[in-house]
Formats: C-alpha cells, structure tokens, sequence
C-alpha cells in the first residue's frame, strides 16, 4: 500500500507545487516566471532578487544598489505574472538581520507567498528578529536535521512555514514529526526539494498525510532526461498540482538501468567570493 497510507491516510488528492525559476540576468528571470505562468504553474520559487550569477564571478554592490535592485526585481516579478502566481523569494542566507529587514519592508507590497532563509539560518535568536520586524511569512529549515532545531524555531515565532528535508532530516517518519510539532504552532510544510524525482515521491507522501502541508517544492528538469530516465513513470502533474499516487511504496519505481546508466558523480562543491576575498553563501 502507499507510504501515506500507513500513516493515517490521504488528507488531499493533489499537492500544490512552485516551480524553480533560474537566471543570470533580470531577463532570463522575468521569462522564467512568465513561462512557468503559461505552463499553467500557480506559483514560482528558487527566485532570487539577486540574480543565480556564477560562483566565479566576484561579488559587489553598494548597501543602496543592493537594496533598491532588490526591491525592483521583485516589483518587475510582480509585474510580470500579475496576482495569479504566488511568488516565492529565495535569499539564500545573505543578508544580515538588518539588511532581510530592510528588504522585507521594501518588497512587503508585492505579497510574497514567503521569504526564505533572508539570514543564516543557524543563529534562532537573529531570525526572531527579522520575524518580529517583517510582515511577510519566513521559510526555513532545509538545513536542520532534527524536531529540536525546529522547535526553537517554532517556539520563538521565528518561522512561519518549515522546510524540513526528507532526504536530510530523517526520512518520512522524522519528517512527519517535524510537520505535526509545526502543525502545532499553526505553521505550514514546504518540503525542500531540489533533488530528483525520488525525493519529490517521497515529499509526496508527507503533502499527503498531514493538515498543515502549503505547497510543494517542484525541480526543473523532472519531466526529461536524465531524471525522467531514473524512474519507470512520471507523477502526473496538472495544472500546476501533482497527482498523489496510490501505488505501492512512495509511488514510482526506479527504472531497471537507472544505477547503470547514471552512477553516483561526487560533485564538486564551489563557493562565491565577494570583491573582497571573503566568502558569500549562494
């Protein structure tokens, strides 16, 4: 039977998902959230106000370019797509307290979904405090691994929806944990996933079994080669939700060469420097 089902059962039929929108230039991302619009996606994520520029490139802006580009790009998002897909704002942990307030505040008026991971995300004090200053919802949690991180989290009003990852922060079960602690605290589910259409199978079952789940993590890519030719079929995507499954397990099987034809490839891990010299998470 379905994972979901041994887990109390299906709560929903569809699991509502936000596509990954990437871009070197302002250009590259306004096409991407227009045509993740016209693929008939109601809400679009991975979607940087600072552009997905290559980790070889230095970094540099004044505190003033940094802001106002910012808050532009996310007016022109807007502006792109209308009220009719919800955007997503990823900041990928590089702003400082000050700075995610002062952005928050700038881009409140275009009513992001929510605001992920504005600050470093291991110091529960510091998100409080953008929390407590910002009116947009704040996402975070793809790095913890445990219910304790999360609870400090939860119980300081920090985080509004968690982002716990199946494939880091204990599988489904642990997982499931962590989305009832959030249930808890009227905090919704966004499972983190940027991984391959097995994680997005096994996020499935968590946006099946629980009441709280908000909207699912969808990678580019899942629909074609060389993902699509890990598993024997794909989840049905319609109209911007995915079909539950009801098959057996997590809902796919892998295909009978997938091992064979795409090997484990240990990747080399790149970091971004600032004008500087020192280090800056992308």
């Amino acid at each position: 039977m379905p994972v979901y089902q041994l887990l109390d059962g299906k709560t929903r039929d569809k699991a509502r998902v936000y596509y990954h929108v990437f871009g070197e230039t302002k250009e590259e991302l306004l096409q991407g959230v227009r045509d993740a619009k016209a693929q008939g996606f109601t809400a679009v994520g991975h979607l940087t106000p600072f552009l997905d520029e290559r980790r070889d490139v230095p970094y540099f802006k004044t505190y003033a370019q940094k802001m106002q580009d910012a808050i532009d790009t996310v007016g022109a998002y807007r502006e792109a797509v209308g009220d009719e897909v919800d955007l997503c704002i990823e900041i990928h942990r590089q702003l400082t307290p000050a700075e995610a307030i002062v952005l928050a505040r700038g881009i409140e008026k275009y009513h992001p979904m929510f605001y992920e991971d504005p600050v470093l995300p291991e110091n529960f004090d510091a998100m409080e405090l953008v929390a407590n200053n910002i009116s947009i919802p704040i996402s975070t949690g793809e790095r913890f691994h445990s219910i304790h991180e999360f609870e400090m989290l939860l119980k300081r009003g920090a985080v509004q929806y968690v982002r716990p990852d199946v494939c880091l922060a204990g599988g489904i079960t642990h997982t499931k944990k962590i989305a009832a602690l959030a249930e808890a605290h009227y905090v919704g589910v966004v499972p983190h996933n940027p991984l391959s259409p097995v994680s997005t199978a096994a996020c499935l079952q968590i946006a099946a079994s629980i009441p709280n789940f908000a909207i699912q993590e969808y990678p580019t890519g899942e629909e074609r080669p060389p993902k699509s030719e890990i598993v024997k079929s794909q989840i049905k995507l319609e109209n911007g939700f995915l079909v539950i499954p009801d098959a057996p397990g997590i809902g796919i099987e892998l295909a009978d060469d997938a091992l064979e034809k795409y090997p484990p490839v240990p990747r080399e891990v790149e970091t971004r420097l600032h004008f500087d010299g020192s280090v800056i998470d992308q």
